[in-house]
C-alpha cells in the first residue's frame, strides 16, 4: 500500500466522532425549535385570552348601557356555552 492510498483511507474513529458531533448539533437544533414553538404557542394563547377578556368586557359594558341587548347575549350564551361547569357558573351569575 502506498502512502497516497493510506492517506485517502479515512479513520473510522474520526467518522464516528464527526457523526456524534452532528447528532449533538441536530439535538440542539431540535431543542431550540421546540422551545421557539412553545414560546409561540404560549404567546398565541395569551393573545386569545386577552381577546376573550376584551370582547367579554365590551359585551358586559354594552349590556349595562343598553339593557335591551341582554336577551340577545343570553341567547348567544345558551347556544355557545356547553360545559356544565361554565353553564353552572353563568346560572349562578344570572346569565342563563
Amino acid at each position: 500500500m502506498t502512502m497516497v492510498e493510506t492517506a485517502r483511507k479515512r479513520d473510522p474513529f474520526k467518522k464516528a466522532l464527526k457523526l456524534e458531533a452532528l447528532r449533538k448539533k441536530q439535538d440542539a437544533i431540535r431543542a431550540k425549535i421546540a422551545k421557539l414553538e412553545a414560546k409561540a404557542k404560549a404567546a398565541a394563547q395569551k393573545e386569545d385570552t386577552r381577546l376573550k377578556v376584551i370582547v367579554g368586557a365590551a359585551i358586559l359594558a354594552n349590556v349595562s348601557l343598553n339593557p335591551e341587548t341582554r336577551p340577545q347575549v343570553v341567547a348567544v350564551l345558551e347556544k355557545a356555552v356547553a360545559a356544565r361547569r361554565d353553564r353552572a357558573f353563568l346560572k349562578g351569575k344570572n346569565w342563563l
